[in-house]
């Protein structure tokens, strides 16, 4: 058994920005605790974000693959050209520079360590049960942080969030070597490539780049033909058929899911609080989860970092947080999530009517746009109205509650 003032379940970017932050502010002991046998071996993300990211936590220029100063979105006959500054990271690195700056500070990295349970006494968390190389392992802390991403795997036992109730994506990408054209990240929004979700082209600099598929499974199950293959027959589809690139070899391959709600879970309660993915942080739009999963470790990591300070780890303590998520994340969110619904089940010519209408988003929309802050005037100019919409509404009101 051993024993930390703060144990975090899960080595991804909310679990290891919440380390990074809170040995950065502070001389509390944290120990992360990371399944896999490497920090890089969590590799899982696309890396695609934006400046908030790379300016906002200091990630090195040499974690960086590429940046470009656009973004293309494309329907299935429609195309534009957005001004949103952007990035793409080297995940593995990333998530191995995040470490390594936490462990700096003092963070202890505890990899091939895989969390069971909670272990809860009078109502309050005081550590969790694991097992490492097949025995058991336990820690006990003050505190304790979920960061185990979609799985939830102390969020769902403890009655925190109800993952059976979210709505669900896949995704899959390859990082390919060969030819690209584009200086772009391009989003194609087109069911032929991506039933009920889009398609991506990350540029990676030095003949590398990104190609992957992601999709909703409500959407995907409306818009797919029957004849329909496996998600890589459509990666492997997009990959091969557009003159604009040429995919010499496959050199890694990346696929996740996504398990989407609007966010306002409880994200505390006694001896605990969860960050990322492990209460549905990622944006339910786009699906970015890097941004905003290290968004909630950093407001996690200043009430936890007080908390301890006081000697009360209560939920009536650690709550700012949540009220703190909710405050600035919560009715964006929701609007988020409607945008998404509706976009994923658009027929082809609202597709194009969609991609048509960004490119004519000013400077100011398109800033709100890359933050997620899209205002309902906004979204009533990027949507595509078309009378049986009205048919939806039931379905998209539920979100407002």
């Amino acid at each position: 058994m051993e024993s930390y003032d703060i144990v975090v379940a899960g080595g991804g970017p909310a679990g290891l920005q919440f380390a990074r932050s809170v040995v950065g502010r502070s001389d509390h002991s944290v120990a992360v605790l990371e399944a896999n046998d490497e920090l890089a071996d969590n590799d899982k993300s696309t890396g695609g974000t934006f400046h908030q990211v790379v300016e906002g936590f200091g990630v090195p220029d040499d974690v960086v693959m590429s940046e470009s100063a656009t973004v293309q979105f494309e329907g299935p006959s429609a195309r534009a050209t957005l001004d949103i500054p952007n990035y793409v990271l080297d995940f593995p690195a990333f998530l191995d520079f995040l470490g390594a700056d936490a462990a700096a500070d003092g963070a202890d990295i505890h990899t091939g360590v895989r969390v069971r349970e909670p272990i809860v006494e009078g109502g309050t968390v005081v550590g969790v049960r694991g097992t490492r190389d097949g025995e058991s392992v336990t820690y006990r802390a003050d505190l304790v942080v979920d960061a185990t991403g979609p799985a939830g795997t102390l969020t769902t036992r403890l009655d925190m969030w109800d993952r059976e109730a979210a709505q669900r994506g896949i995704g899959k990408e390859y990082e390919v070597t060969g030819r690209y054209d584009l200086s772009s990240m391009l989003f194609r929004f087109d069911h032929e490539y991506a039933p009920g979700g889009y398609a991506w082209v990350f540029p990676g600099g030095d003949g590398v780049f990104k190609v992957g598929v992601c999709w909703i499974d409500d959407f995907y199950a409306r818009h797919s033909p029957p004849d329909d293959g496996a998600i890589d027959d459509y990666v492997e589809r997009w990959a091969r058929s557009d003159p604009r690139w040429e995919v010499d070899d496959v050199r890694a391959v990346h696929a996740g899911q996504a398990i989407s709600d609007n966010s306002i879970n409880r994200r505390a309660t006694d001896g605990l609080v969860a960050v990322g993915d492990s209460v549905s942080s990622i944006n339910p739009l786009f699906g970015e989860g890097i941004r905003s999963g290290m968004e909630s470790a950093e407001m996690a990591a200043e009430v936890a970092t007080r908390a301890l300070t006081a000697g009360d780890v209560s939920r009536s303590f650690l709550s700012a947080y949540e009220r703190r998520w909710n405050r600035e994340k919560g009715s964006n969110w929701k609007r988020q999530r409607i945008a998404g619904e509706l976009l994923y089940d658009f027929d082809p010519a609202q597709q194009n009517r969609f991609v048509a209408n960004s490119g004519r988003l000013s400077g100011a929309q398109l800033d709100r746009l890359q933050r997620y802050e899209l205002t309902l005037p906004d979204l009533l100019s990027l949507y595509p109205f078309r009378l049986d919409d009205v048919r939806k509404a039931p379905t998209l009101l539920r979100h407002l509650w």
